[in-house]
């Protein structure tokens, strides 16, 4: 699979209850080749409801107990400044995102659970600004699926690397392999459609770094965060691996992320493939893919996790 299409379903994985962000701050919204996130603000609301024991439980392993200052840059519906905030409630939680609806749907999930997050908007075009509204050294900073958007991945990290105090951790979703649920031969179209369904998520990637002008990041995302001054860094693996046939909230998902990718990568399909996923993704037709027993779930997500250095 290529490294563009894992990084671009941990959205529709993806995700981290966030990814909306533009400009250099992260998901552009420049031409066909770009996803506008603020319009699937809903989408991301139910999928940050749904995801929201996964995101408390890796939020668990990515604080510690004595963290005051959390920031979740590209936030999305705000699941995990929330997962945060639930755990360390007399700490300082800020969550920033590019677009002011994912924006406005953070600050209002949290309202509605209690919870008392700094929102606003901010992406890491504007390094200055976004540690005005911080405020203080950061003893984590989380970025979902948010780094492999930006212009230039290595000044993004730079700067999200520069909000940390001493000891702080930078932590990012990125990489990983792309969730898999069909047979090789689904007798609809040509064999292999999945795979290329992954390959036109690459290209997409590729699109959108070609029209925003995006520099290259020719090395591993564990490179990436020491060449922004971190140390210590280590990945984070999580697999899911569920066996077919999936079932009720099994299948639901992965249902719901192969309809987000044949939308989003749709002009990088050929005629035949766009025939065929649309026959396969048809709730009333004689081929939906809901009416399977062999699909399955299988996936890897990594995170990535650096270090600042003491004194």
């Amino acid at each position: 699979m290529s490294d563009g299409a894992s990084e671009h379903q941990h959205e529709s994985h993806p995700g981290h209850g966030g990814h909306g962000h533009g400009g250099h701050g992260g998901h552009g919204h420049h031409g066909g080749a770009s996803i506008d996130f603020a319009a699937e603000a809903e989408r991301l609301r139910k999928r940050a409801d749904a995801r929201a024991p996964v995101d408390r439980a890796l939020m668990l392993r990515l604080s510690e107990r004595d963290d005051r200052v959390f920031v979740d840059v590209g936030c999305g519906a705000g699941g995990m400044a929330m997962a945060f905030a639930q755990t360390h409630p007399d700490a300082r939680t800020v969550a920033v995102d590019a677009e002011q609806a994912l924006v406005d749907l953070a600050g209002e999930r949290a309202a509605a659970a209690g919870l008392s997050i700094v929102t606003a908007v901010a992406d890491v075009d504007r390094p200055e600004h976004l540690a005005d509204i911080v405020g203080a050294p950061a003893d984590l900073v989380w970025a979902g699926g948010v780094i492999h958007h930006t212009t230039d991945q290595q000044a993004a990290l730079d700067t999200l690397a520069g909000l940390l105090g001493p000891g702080g951790r930078l932590a990012i979703a990125e990489g990983g392999l792309p969730g898999q649920f069909l047979p090789w031969d689904v007798g609809v179209g040509r064999p292999s459609l999945e795979l290329r369904l992954a390959e036109a998520g690459s290209q997409r990637m590729a699109a959108e770094h070609a029209e925003n002008g995006a520099a290259r990041r020719p090395y591993g995302w564990n490179v990436a965060l020491e060449k922004a001054g971190l140390h210590d860094v280590r990945v984070i693996n999580d697999v899911t691996d569920i066996p077919a046939p999936l079932t009720g909230p099994d299948l639901e998902p992965a249902l719901h992320s192969l309809a987000a990718q044949v939308g989003w990568f749709e002009q990088f399909l050929d005629a035949e493939d766009r025939d065929a996923w649309a026959a396969l993704l048809d709730a009333d037709g004689p081929d939906w893919l809901g009416s399977r027993r062999d699909l399955y779930h299988l996936e890897i997500r990594s995170y990535y996790v650096g270090t600042k250095a003491n004194g």
